[in-house]
């Protein structure tokens, strides 16, 4: 068949006309965290039958044929359903990377700000999928590249001028999936890594002697030693020796590689390579046997399982044994004298012997027997408990306990070399430069404020939280803030290269518009107050009283970032208070008079509604539609510690989760101005009952936004 596939027929009852349902929505973190538990139990589940089933199929009792079928059928269901689950839950785990990489923009323009120089930052491949938790582990050793490419990288605009180039330098943060792996690069246009200065700062720390001969590739490596720095002194941007080698740590515990492009004067790549990691530390090993114990080595890691004769082992000096595949002398090494320093006293006529690679070499194992490839679920070891080799745990089938290999720590430990802690793997947490941007809660997303900086301090709170408000509503409210700001860091950016976009201008002030009625319905008033200031800037703006230009970027930006601090600050149980002098004074200098003309407090007694003619239109449809209704509400509220004005937007905001708002008096464009007094007329249509709508305001309008009087009434 040809065409393009029809879409499907409407359900019965069902509006065609009706817009599409929203297919998203927020889930809890441990929800998502228990059903990832349960994955993996199913999948251990579901190899303990696979096993029963094959058992049966090879024991002497006498079993029927049709209970075999049964159990060879709940073994096929079983593995199935648990591979789907599977998948589902690394689908529910990938996210795009955008969230990531949109938080350099503004660390870019600070930087480049500080360094005096011009930077074209472009984010390529910000929809690529990856999972979550690389998302997270990924930003600090991205911040500290970006850091580098801006330090030490770009040139000063002179300087590039007298080189022929561009005065603005270019800098590329890049995203792609190729072959199973995730590739994420930092480009730019800079000087390049300068090989003869590396070798120079090399000898002079000891990596290298002034005699050694060492391949390019080799050189550029040497920059990710512990300690090794070409700078001969400290910066706010970048320290002494601190950061590469965790960059490359960082990478490496997620299973990747850093890899390094550079030509003198035309810039340098740095490229982590990534393996698609599987959620919930599942993964497809294979299962062998070493003696008493059982072991699972990654597939990935696997080159290749064979039975090689006593004779076709090669041995030197009595000491080191080896074997050839495929043309290659590989080194032969007992996988139990590995882990516990005691070999294997089995002396086989012929020798199982894995192959296992990595980044770091390859190597050739002797075990006992191959047992079964089996997907499995890995138990990361305690902190306090560590073994060489050994990635963790894992419950094979059967319920038996078994060791997760970890094939570099293994080539590692076979060859001589040193790993380096895995303390040392997340040092970024003690690195100096990593101290401004230090990580985002892991839970919520909100940036934490690490240390003070010295233009913006937190203050004792000025106000605290309504003793009505409780914790779970209030942090409502604040998640609703953190998407915000998120979006606000955008819509500013965008705004900076279309300046006239009024579109932009207008969301920009509904974003403020929102964060401010946030902040002062859980009880921060200092903090909405501040928004409120800024707010004005831009009603200025949209009254053509101001242009857009660098300084009002510049403090829009600001602002976010104050708010963003605020945010985490409050979230943590502390008060905050904008402190910033600097961007005060400019919100001052750019403020106007308040309001131009005063609310009128008996409009919503007096005036009546003025329905546009799209609202009128949609009125009449709504009216005639079956099971929709259209009210009227009247709606008056207390006064309390917030502005009447900041409860009415929030009001219709809320209601609009529930409802088709049509119209309002006093009108929209007076509310978002804060001219609307204590009293509020809502036209709206839904598709809730009466009794339903008079619940939804006494349980949540009553409750949370002191309305003290409210009447619905539906239209016939």
């Amino acid at each position: 068949m040809t065409g393009n596939p029809q879409p499907p027929p409407p359900a019965e009852g069902k509006d065609p006309g009706a817009p599409p349902e929203i297919d998203r929505m927020a889930v809890k973190i441990s929800h998502l965290d228990r059903l990832l538990g349960l994955t993996g139990e199913i999948i251990i589940t579901a190899s303990n039958i696979s096993i029963l089933q094959r058992h049966l199929s090879t024991t002497s009792a006498n079993i029927d044929k049709s209970s075999m079928e049964m159990v060879k059928n709940a073994a096929l269901t079983a593995n199935r359903i648990s591979s789907d689950l599977h998948h589902l839950v690394m689908d529910i785990r990938m996210v795009p990377i955008r969230d990531t990489f949109l938080r350099f923009r503004r660390l870019v323009r600070d930087l480049a700000k500080k360094k005096g120089r011009q930077v074209n930052f472009e984010i390529v491949g910000e929809d690529t999928l990856v999972d979550k938790t690389v998302a997270e582990r990924l930003y600090e050793p991205l911040a500290h590249q970006i850091r580098n490419a801006i330090d030490h990288g770009l040139e000063d605009p002179l300087e590039r001028q007298h080189g022929g180039k561009e005065p603005t330098g270019q800098l590329v943060l890049t995203a792609y999936k190729k072959e199973g792996f995730t590739y994420v690069s930092v480009a730019d246009d800079g000087r390049g890594l300068n090989e003869a200065l590396i070798r120079q700062a090399a000898v002079a720390k000891g990596f290298l002697s002034p005699s050694a001969a060492v391949s390019q590739a080799e050189c550029w490596n040497l920059i990710m030693q512990p300690g090794f720095s070409t700078n001969t002194e400290a910066t706010e941007i970048s320290g002494r020796g601190v950061g590469m080698d965790v960059v490359k740590n960082t990478v490496e515990t997620l299973g990747g590689e850093v890899l390094i492009e550079t030509e003198t004067g035309r810039g340098t790549i740095f490229t982590y390579k990534i393996p698609q990691l599987s959620a919930v530390n599942i993964t497809d090993a294979l299962i062998i046997r070493t003696g008493e114990s059982f072991c699972a080595v990654p597939i990935g890691n696997v080159v290749a399982t064979q039975a090689f004769d006593s004779a076709e082992v090669i041995t030197a000096m009595e000491s080191t044994e080896s074997i050839q595949y495929l043309g290659s002398i590989i080194p032969l090494h007992d996988l139990r004298g590995l882990l516990s320093g005691a070999p294997l006293n089995e002396k086989p006529d012929t020798l199982p012997v894995i192959i296992i690679d990595a980044k770091n070499g390859r190597i050739a194992l002797k075990v006992s027997e191959f047992i079964r490839p089996q997907k499995l679920v890995l138990i990361p070891l305690p902190k306090i408990f560590t073994v060489r080799g050994v990635s963790g745990a894992t419950i094979l089938g059967g319920n038996q306990l078994g060791m997760v290999l970890d094939p570099f720590e293994l080539i590692a430990l076979a060859t001589g070399r040193t790993l380096e802690s895995r303390e040392a793997r997340s040092a970024f947490a003690e690195t100096p430069e990593a101290e401004a941007d230090k990580a985002w809660n892991a839970e919520s997303g909100a940036p934490e404020k690490s240390g003070q900086a010295p233009e913006v301090a937190a203050a004792a709170p000025t106000a605290s939280r309504p003793q009505d408000l409780d914790d779970s509503v209030a942090e409502e409210f604040f998640i609703e803030i953190h998407n915000i700001l998120n979006d606000l860091n955008e819509d500013i950016f965008q705004l900076e290269k279309d300046p006239e976009n009024i579109r932009r201008i207008n969301t920009i002030f509904r974003h403020f518009h929102s964060i401010k009625g946030n902040f002062i319905m859980t009880g921060f008033t200092n903090v909405g107050g501040f928004v409120h200031e800024v707010e004005t800037v831009l009603d200025r703006i949209r009254e053509k009283e101001l242009t857009v230009t660098q300084d009002i970027i510049d403090l829009l930006l600001d602002s976010v970032k104050n708010l963003e601090t605020g945010l985490s600050q409050i979230r943590a149980g502390r008060g905050y208070e904008v402190a910033d002098k600097e961007l005060l004074a400019a919100v001052a200098r750019y403020r106007a008079a308040e309001a131009k003309e005063p609310p009128t407090q008996d409009e919503a007694d007096d005036e009546t509604f003025h329905l546009s003619p799209l609202a009128n239109i949609l009125y009449y449809a709504k009216l005639g539609a079956p099971n929709i209704g259209i009210y009227q509400s009247f709606i008056k509220i207390g006064r309390s510690f917030q502005d009447p004005s900041l409860v009415v937007y929030l009001i219709l905001k809320r209601l609009a989760q529930v409802a088709d708002l049509m119209d309002t008096v006093p009108p929209l464009d007076k509310i978002e101005r804060g001219l609307s007094a204590d009293k509020l007329k809502i036209m709206f249509s839904s598709a809730y009952a009466p009794e339903d709508i008079n619940r939804f305001f006494e349980k949540q309008l009553v409750k949370y936004y002191n309305v003290t009087e409210f009447e619905n009434m539906r239209m016939e």
